[in-house]
């Protein structure tokens, strides 16, 4: 049976996946040190590697110099014994300048190249060859090839290459164990903030080695939820506009409480509530709940379907036109008196409670109204003078104050409301849709 085997890729995927895990995972001293020394020693490193590459430039361009003048000075120096023709003074002019200068060795030839005197012998592998013409008043009567070795040059910039870089090493070092004693006392303010918001001791074996790492499960470990407080409450604007107010009292379910069972009573409050929630949609109105037996459905803003008191009244001749409706089908009642109020301010929420509160003033009116059990939906004085309430439906004045019954919708309207009221009534004759 043959194994599977890595290939050397993933080998060295799986290797280079291990050491980001030790170092991801040593400790912050120990990351932070390493991080230092490593950006150190590569920054020591690049100027090392900058400076050779200039030193070594500015050493050829003075050795050139330097080649180019010692073969320029033999030159003119032997230029007088060539001229007379004494070739013994030549050899011992060019011994003389192999003796006292960087030169191995000195070539003396002619116009034809021929060897006229030599002194000494090159050496090296890096050898440097310069040479100069020999001038006889305007003429040239031959040439000097001077080699040089440039071995020694080249040893003592590679020492001076190691040891920069040798001081480099030393640089990350000191680094190295200057961060390291910081870090470590940065990670001990850390582990120990961590032991302070442990809610239980863990064993030691389990901790990870990285104090951030120890700090993050810390953390996730709190129940932040609890401790996270809400953002500070704003006013909207949608709360601080004219709302109309249709208030339903419950009369039935404040009689039947007593009297019913609970899963009885029960299903006759969600019949109800079907029935104001499904009329509500209508015309965009919001349900809440207001007084223990006392409901509130709130219209403001802008609707097609008219004015928040227009469509408040019509939401109102909706539910008592299906619940007359659907006492003829059940054995429980289904009174509910219903009045119409407008407010300056909506009814607010949670961010922003001033509009709640000036509406409650509103609805202890409407509750005291509706105690009255009237007939119909009655309209406050400032919502019977609204212009589609008082342009679509008929309103006739009662002996409650200022307040007006609706006796009737225009032709269009109360075609309109009509075909809501099957529509409404339809659906809840079909359970899986109610």
């Amino acid at each position: 049976m043959y194994g599977n085997k890595n290939s050397p890729e993933e080998s060295r995927n799986v290797a280079l996946t291990s050491k980001t895990s030790r170092f991801s995972n040593a400790s912050i001293g120990r990351q932070l040190a390493l991080v230092a020394a490593g950006l150190c020693l590569f920054v020591s490193l690049a100027l090392v590697t900058l400076g050779a590459i200039s030193s070594r430039h500015m050493q050829d361009e003075l050795q050139e110099q330097y080649g180019d003048a010692l073969a320029e000075l033999i030159a003119r120096r032997i230029s007088t014994a060539m001229e007379s023709g004494d070739l013994l003074s030549v050899s011992a002019s060019l011994r003389r300048f192999v003796d006292i200068s960087a030169a191995d060795e000195v070539v003396l030839t002619d116009v034809e190249g021929k060897t006229l005197g030599q002194a000494g012998q090159a050496r090296g592998a890096r050898r440097h060859r310069y040479s100069a013409p020999v001038h006889i008043d305007a003429d040239i009567a031959g040439q000097v090839a001077v080699s040089v070795n440039g071995d020694d040059v080249g040893t003592a910039q590679l020492r001076f290459i190691l040891s920069l870089a040798g001081l480099s090493v030393l640089l990350s070092l000191a680094v190295y164990g200057g961060t390291r004693h910081f870090g470590q006392r940065l990670g001990n303010r850390v582990a120990a903030m961590a032991r302070d918001i442990a809610l239980e001791e863990e064993d030691p074996r389990a901790r990870p080695a990285n104090e951030i790492g120890l700090l993050e499960r810390r953390i996730e470990a709190l129940p932040m939820d609890l401790l996270r407080t809400r953002s500070e409450p704003g006013p909207s604007d949608e709360h601080y506009r004219t709302t109309a107010v249709l208030y339903l009292h419950l009369t039935s379910l404040a009689e039947y409480v007593d009297t019913l069972d609970e899963h009885a009573l029960q299903r006759y409050t969600a019949r109800v509530h079907q029935v104001i929630y499904a009329a509500a949609g209508f015309y965009a109105g919001e349900l809440d709940v207001a007084r223990q037996f006392g409901l509130a459905v709130y219209f403001s803003g802008d609707n097609k379907a008219g004015s928040a008191a227009f469509r408040a009244a019509s939401c109102g001749w909706l539910v008592r036109s299906i619940s007359r409706e659907l006492e003829k089908q059940m054995s429980l009642s289904m009174n509910i008196a219903m009045a119409v109020a407008q407010s300056e301010l909506g009814a607010g929420d949670g961010g922003d409670i001033y509009p709640g509160l000036y509406m409650q003033h509103t609805l202890d009116e409407l509750q005291a109204i509706c105690a009255s059990k009237p007939p119909a939906v009655l309209l406050s004085p400032a919502a019977g003078e609204d212009i589609d309430i008082s342009s679509r439906l008929q309103q006739r004045s009662t002996d409650l104050g200022d307040y007006t019954l609706v006796e009737e919708f225009a032709g269009t309207y109360k075609d309109l409301l009509e075909r809501q009221h099957r529509l409404i009534m339809k659906r809840l004759a079909d359970p899986g849709r109610a």
